[in-house]
């Protein structure tokens, strides 16, 4: 029993996972720069699971197709067929199920992917005997290697960006002729068709060292692409490193030294991997250091609780009412036993009637950023005669959705119940968001009161959004899973759930909504479609499109028109 079962193991090469780990880099390669960064688990997952299958099952097939040329070498200790210990047609269901169960790895995939995945079960089952048909069959296996790279992108995008694909797939096929070269180069051949004889260019490793050289130079255009960084590059240098170590080990040709310059590729693709990763991850804490160290020192910068006196009115000026204000900070606004407790602050402007009231949520992805990111917009509605209320909210990937949407309503909650004492009317209330901060001020003035995520107690009147993430299930996949734990193919309603233009009813609040036509963050047809669907639903709505502005920045054009709105919204 546990010979034939080492047997099976000899048969799928699982003795030797080298061949593995170099099929499954080019596939790394491709899910993190699909991804941004990590991708989402279960699709980690599922290629690391189908990459081992269908590698195994690549090797299944060949042995059988080989099975006759086995033998002349003394080498059927390690071929179970040749040695008859595996019958073929043994071999043929082992091949079968191995293919099934990678199509049943990759089921919970989105469409496109699945439609992907199967070339590569036959580019695997092909390549025993394409090989024999033309005198480069490593171009084939680099292909079949190369594969997962489309069927990662499907697989996180649900859409394929061909020409950098097409980049990392030829990188990958150069890379694979030239491993596979050395691996030839340190074997003796078995029979007169057997591919080992097949070396295209001759044992040279200066042939080989070309070939790495142009996977390293698709490689660097395609980070150029993605806009990877230094540390990416290092790791095409770290690479490159491997690839000089080979050619000093190969310079006489002694096949160990092949054989273990082939091995060695190995770290060629790990050298690779390693810096995409350090890169997305480097890049991604500096840019949120960044984002984090501003808010820090605006706050720094801002007086404790206090009194502003109304600016000088300047001669000849647009009429322009300014009341000055008052700020009370660091208000705990969420009831006892909530999990995180959460924190707001309120300026009120110094008149003696009761003001109107508005919400304010930050951006930062849902992830990161601070309430004083918009300390701007709160001084000056409460100069302009507003109560703001600028609101912290607990952040993802720590608390998933709809913790954010829960905040927000206790913060609303809380403006209600100290309304009298802050000189507020909370039947005069709306909403001000950026970015994410937009998409759960718009979430929680259209939900419906009767929705499991509803508050039937609460009501909006007015919604101003700038940079609104409306629709997720066609948004930045990797927000996204940093915000629900799951992918859209997991759970699509949970998507569409937690949308704003999923949620438009002809009771939703007249919406004004401003946008950087450059935006690249949250492109502006975000901004298109719920105007759509609120002008369909008859509800009042205007959109505010700024030529030359990106997403950062956006506020501060639009905070004047925005206002406007709101005073022809909320005010008497």
């Amino acid at each position: 029993m546990l010979q034939h079962l080492r047997d099976y193991i000899l048969l799928m090469r699982l003795n030797r996972p080298i061949g593995l780990w170099l099929v499954l880099w080019p596939t790394l390669w491709a899910l993190w720069l699909a991804a941004g960064n990590v991708p989402p688990l279960d699709v980690l997952a599922a290629f690391a699971l189908g990459t081992v299958l269908m590698r195994s099952a690549a090797c299944v097939i060949e042995a059988y197709a080989n099975r006759d040329l086995a033998g002349a070498d003394g080498e059927d200790t390690d071929r179970p067929i040749a040695a008859g210990r595996i019958q073929p047609r043994e071999a043929l269901l082992l091949f079968a199920l191995l293919c099934a169960s990678a199509l049943a790895a990759a089921r919970n995939l989105n469409g496109l992917a699945l439609a992907l995945s199967l070339p590569a079960v036959l580019l695997a089952s092909a390549y025993p005997f394409i090989k024999r048909l033309h005198s480069l069959p490593q171009a084939h296996l680099g292909i079949a290697f190369s594969w997962g790279i489309p069927t990662a992108y499907a697989a996180v995008r649900n859409t394929v960006p061909w020409t950098q694909v097409a980049m990392m797939m030829a990188a990958t096929v150069c890379w694979a002729i030239a491993y596979d070269t050395y691996y030839a180069m340190s074997r003796e051949p078995r029979a007169a068709d057997d591919d080992t004889n097949r070396l295209p260019f001759g044992r040279d490793p200066a042939f080989v060292g070309l070939l790495q050289l142009a996977a390293l130079a698709l490689l660097w255009f395609v980070g150029v692409q993605a806009e990877r960084g230094a540390v990416f590059d290092l790791g095409l240098i770290a690479a490159a490193a491997f690839a000089l170590q080979q050619q000093h080990a190969t310079r006489t040709l002694d096949r160990r030294a092949c054989l273990q310059a082939f091995i060695n590729n190995n770290g060629f693709g790990v050298a690779i991997f390693m810096g995409l990763v350090w890169d997305y991850t480097l890049t991604g804490l500096a840019a949120t250091d960044a984002f984090n160290q501003a808010a820090v020192n605006l706050q720094e910068m801002l007086p404790a609780d206090t009194c502003t006196d109304p600016l000088p009115t300047r001669q000849g000026g647009a009429s322009v009412p300014d009341y000055g204000y008052c700020v009370e900070r660091d208000i705990t606004y969420t009831p006892h036993g909530w999990s995180h407790p959460m924190q707001l602050d309120v300026f009120t402007p110094r008149r003696e009637t009761v003001s109107p009231v508005v919400l304010l949520f930050h951006g930062g992805h849902w992830q990161f950023g601070r309430r004083h990111l918009m300390e701007a917009v709160a001084t000056t509605l409460a100069r302009r005669g507003y109560v703001a209320v600028n609101v912290s909210y607990r952040l993802a990937p720590m608390s998933r959705f709809p913790a954010q949407l829960q905040d927000a309503q206790a913060a609303a909650r809380w403006l209600r119940s100290n309304a009298v004492r802050l000189n507020a009317d909370p039947f005069r209330m709306g909403v001000w968001g950026f970015s994410s901060g937009a998409h759960i001020g718009a979430m929680l003035a259209m939900i419906a009161p009767d929705d499991p995520w509803g508050a039937p107690d609460l009501r909006v009147r007015a919604v101003v959004g700038g940079g609104t993430p409306t629709d997720l299930t066609r948004f930045n996949p990797v927000d996204g899973m940093a915000l629900f734990g799951v992918t859209f193919e997991q759970d699509p309603d949970l998507y569409r759930h937690a949308s704003p233009l999923y949620q438009v009813s002809k009771r939703a609040p007249p919406t004004f909504l401003y946008h950087g036509r450059d935006d690249t963050e949250v492109p502006l047809e975000q901004a298109l479609w719920l105007k759509t669907a609120l002008a369909d639903a008859g509800v009042p709505v205007e959109l505010n499109v700024l030529r030359g502005v990106g997403h950062a920045g956006v506020t501060e054009a639009a905070i004047e028109p925005a206002i406007g709105f709101l005073d022809r919204t909320l005010k008497p």
